[in-house]
């Protein structure tokens, strides 16, 4: 065998050998066991669901230890008011900060729920209006492909926009995999976009993506003249008297913001690589509690907040062109299940809006029952395999609070 040959296959054999031993060091690298975690917190508002709180504390700690999950908080609210709130397991690991009621997660493409609450509260104003096309707000938009699209089908992703690995908008597509680039504004975040073709005519397909959030909240941002962030306080925190949602990767990081995890589901969890979320706060990009998230759920019940009309129209799932129902039954920014089956069974079937939410590290699920009362969000700071790893304890504890009011399906349903 030529030397030349021999001397090649040598390097070959090296360079394979590297990059194997770099792939092992790499995914082996940084992992620990978790260490024990402290006592978890409950705060049961009222005697009356005192022992339902103990007991739904109990599931969260399972759930949190079957699945490997560093940190969990939960609450749940009744008629608007706040109930039952705890925290189990750890918000920071290597700082041994307890998880609590009061820490902050990501709650991923839950934001797309709080983007929807402050467009609500604008067409009940009079300011928006689900009709309203892109061009009527913001006619100079970067894409002369989305004027015609209007704000309903930006908010049901059935306005033809692309998502993260189909974006057309070569490079900046590949910066919004990367996520570390800084945006102070939600206008200059369209840039990553601007520039992709659409995947369909608007209203002829649905396909769920985060971009044409994004673009809605834009128009909102015209429409008011205010930025997003002024309109996050103004329409949800000042008048529902909450500390969060606030917008990630904006300015010093507040204060009880959990650290995030990646999670072997064994005990075994390493800090997640550090991303910035600012390119998509309306659609997935803000932090919040879960005290607050039930509080802006059930505020959609209260007619002074949003009214039954506006909610009516914000909770019908979206008709395509061709007057078919969209494939997921997804409304505006809400998710909507007129008969759910799975929370009380085959015999009790009930309406649920929800919105559930990844972000690297971090999972949310906000779910409310219009008809019940009753509004329950769960939050951890890693990933589990599937999402119903760790949303599938909502309904348990959902139902012992309903149990203790009288509030389930089957006690609602008329005598035979």
């Amino acid at each position: 065998m030529p030397s030349i040959v021999k001397t090649g296959m040598k390097l070959l054999a090296g360079l394979v050998l590297i990059i194997a031993s770099w792939v092992l060091i790499s995914t082996q690298w940084g992992w620990k066991a978790m260490p024990d975690a402290p006592a978890v917190t409950v705060d049961s508002l009222s005697p009356q669901f005192e022992t339902a709180g103990i007991v739904a504390a109990e599931r969260l700690e399972a759930m949190r230890v079957r699945f490997g999950v560093p940190g969990v908080t939960a609450a749940v609210a009744i008629d608007g008011e706040l109930v039952w709130s705890a925290g189990a397991g750890w918000a920071n690991v290597e700082a041994q900060t307890p998880a609590t009621p009061d820490t902050l997660f990501r709650i991923g493409s839950t934001s797309k729920a709080m983007t929807a609450t402050v467009i609500a509260r604008l067409v009940d104003q009079g300011v928006l209006d689900p009709d309203d096309t892109v061009g009527a707000h913001f006619p100079d938009a970067p894409n002369e492909d989305w004027l015609e699209i209007e704000l309903d089908q930006l908010l049901s992703h059935t306005a033809g926009f692309p998502g993260y690995e189909n974006n057309s908008d070569w490079p900046d597509a590949y910066e919004t995999l990367r996520m570390k680039r800084q945006y102070d504004q939600v206008e200059d975040s369209l840039e990553l976009v601007d520039d992709a073709r659409l995947l369909s005519e608007p209203g002829e397909a649905y396909y769920y993506t985060s971009f044409d959030v994004v673009l809605a909240a834009v128009m909102a941002e015209r429409a008011t003249g205010e930025n997003y962030a002024s309109l996050l306080d103004r329409k949800i925190r000042t008048p529902l008297d909450l500390a969060t949602p606030v917008r990630a990767n904006a300015g010093p990081t507040p204060e009880h913001v959990a650290q995030f995890y990646q999670s072997r589901g064994n005990g075994q969890i390493r800090p997640r690589g550090a991303v910035n979320v600012s390119q998509r706060w309306p659609s997935g990009g803000l932090y919040a509690r879960s005290i607050d998230l039930v509080q802006v759920a059930s505020a959609w019940l209260d007619d002074d907040y949003i009214s039954e009309a506006t909610r009516e129209r914000f909770w019908t799932p979206m008709r395509l062109n061709s007057g078919e129902v969209n494939e997921e039954g997804y409304a505006l920014g809400w998710r909507v299940n007129p008969q759910s089956i799975s929370r009380f069974g085959e015999e009790a079937p009930v309406r649920i809006v929800h919105h559930g939410g990844v972000s690297r590290g971090a999972m949310s699920w906000l779910i409310l029952y219009p008809e019940l009362g009753i509004a329950a969000a769960v939050n951890i700071n890693t990933e589990t395999d599937e999402f119903s790893d760790f949303s599938s304890v909502e309904p348990e504890i959902t139902r012992l609070f309903a149990e203790v009011v009288g509030r389930t399906p089957e006690n609602a349903r008329p005598p035979d």
